[in-house]
This record gives structure tokens, sequence and C-alpha cells, in this order.
């Protein structure tokens, strides 16, 4: 990321860009580790990835991270993973967490109890004194629904509806995730600067300006997850494979097609190269 020097931080896979702003970017590549082995690595997840192992069976570039859950399971500590912010982020930071997923055919991405929404991308917020405030959440949403994603922040309780019945997810191919958070207990609308954006390989899903994403202005955020949690349990035994994880405080170079920074990462629609 331009003009920024990069050191490294808590092993190969996690980097630190030093500048006034002290941005920082996480990029878990899973590509260190032998096939089979756990991905709790420096290029994987940092915790709760008991059922995550490196594979070469769907992958985007030498290896991806294969996750799996059993039936009946909620799995956390087990299904996906999360990761551990070197600074933790405040109000005003922006925070864009991209993932690219591989789910095969006969996979079930539906929840069936506890809400009937399965937790996807979540970014966590904790009050001044470390309790957990709740989570900025995408979720998939139930099955039947007009909508295939659901968001919420948690510390405000209030549903909003993303994307449409032309953006599922789609079966036997890389599909890429992105969602951006700006940390705020004050929606953009009403004058602050909490603003969620959400990408679908590359293409903006939804921007969302009337909902504030911490609980008050001295909140904070430490931690990333995927997945981690499947409400009523998973349907049945299986997995899926996750590959090219970012997560940054640094504003991306790349901007989508009505102008906002991205990662956009490898299936992105349109590459669009900011003026240097």
């Amino acid at each position: 990321m331009a003009g920024k020097l990069v050191a490294a931080l808590l092993g190969a896979g996690l980097t630190c860009v030093s500048a006034t702003t002290q941005a920082w970017t996480i990029h878990a590549t899973f590509d260190e580790g032998e096939v089979g082995q756990n991905t709790h690595r420096s290029d994987g997840f940092h915790g709760a990835a008991g059922g995550s192992t490196y594979s070469d069976q769907q992958k985007l570039k030498n290896n991806s991270a294969r996750i799996s859950i059993r039936k009946g399971e909620t799995g956390y500590g087990h299904w996906g993973g999360e990761f551990i912010f070197p600074e933790s982020a405040y109000k005003g930071d922006t925070i864009w967490f991209l993932v690219h997923v591989y789910m095969p055919e006969n996979f079930d991405h539906y929840a069936y109890g506890e809400g009937g929404r399965l937790k996807f991308l979540r970014i966590q917020t904790l009050k001044s004194n470390g309790d957990s405030r709740g989570y900025n959440d995408l979720y998939f949403d139930k099955k039947g629904a007009s909508q295939p994603y659901k968001w919420i922040y948690e510390g405000e309780n209030r549903w909003s509806d993303v994307g449409s019945l032309n953006n599922p997810p789609k079966k036997e191919q890389w599909q890429s995730y992105e969602m951006s958070v700006t940390l705020d207990n004050v929606p953009a609308s009403a004058g602050g600067m909490a603003k969620i954006r959400i990408w679908k390989n590359g293409r903006l899903l939804k921007e969302i300006s009337d909902r504030k994403t911490l609980g008050a202005a001295d909140d904070y955020s430490n931690r990333a997850l995927l997945f981690t949690y499947w409400n009523g349990g998973a349907p049945k035994d299986q997995h899926m494979y996750v590959d090219e994880i970012t997560i940054t405080t640094d504003t991306p170079d790349n901007v989508d097609e009505q102008g906002n920074p991205y990662l956009g990462g490898l299936l992105k629609r349109r590459p669009v190269m900011v003026a240097k």
C-alpha cells in the first residue's frame, strides 16, 4: 500500500504498515504449511480454528484452508477462525475485511435454528473496560428469504438487507466477499462517520449509512472472525475452502466502480487505481 513502510510483525503472515495513522494489515495466504496441518500458524488463523487444515484440493494460489464442521455442532473453536488485530481500531478508523470462499456443490450454507441465519464476516467491538459490546456481522440470510445476506450491529440490533436474488452464493467456484466498517457511535446519516459497505466479487451490494458501528465513542475493536459459530448447529457433516484473507485499516489503493476504496481481491470486477 503506497507510500508506507511495511515492517514484519507477529510472523510472515501479519504485517504492520507504519505511518502517522498506525495502519496495519493482516494477510492470511494459507501457503506456508503442509497439507493436512492445522492452519493456526503465521500465515493462517490466529485461533478458534481447530477444524481448519491446509489443503491443495481447491485453491487460488499455492494452498487454501479447508474448514469443516460436523452435523449438529455449533462449532466455536473448530469452525472457521479468528484474527487478532496488531493494534486496536477506534472511532474514525475503517476496517476492510476480505475473504475468498469456495463451497462444494452439496454445501448447505443455511442455519435452521437460533434465528435461522448463519454468521459469516464478523468484527467485534468492545467497551472501554474490555467487555464485549457486540459484533458488526454479515450473515447468510434465512432459506427462502428475498435477499441472500443480512447485516447487523449487535450493539444496536437493527437488521439491514444486503444483496438480491441475482447475487446468491454460488457453488463449485471461488467467490469473494468484502466488508468495510467505519467505526463510530454516530451514523454517517446523522453527521457521524459510521458507514458499512459490502461487496461480492468486487461489486458493491450495499452501502449502509444509517447505522452505528460502535456502542459508545470510547469503544474499540480488536479482532475479526470468519464464521466460528453455526446458529442452531450444522445441518450435516460438511466442509468448504477459504483463501487469501485480508484485513486492514490501511486505505486501499483500489477503488470500486463508485469510487469507494476497497481491496477488491483476486475476483474484483474492474481494477481501478488511485492516481498518484
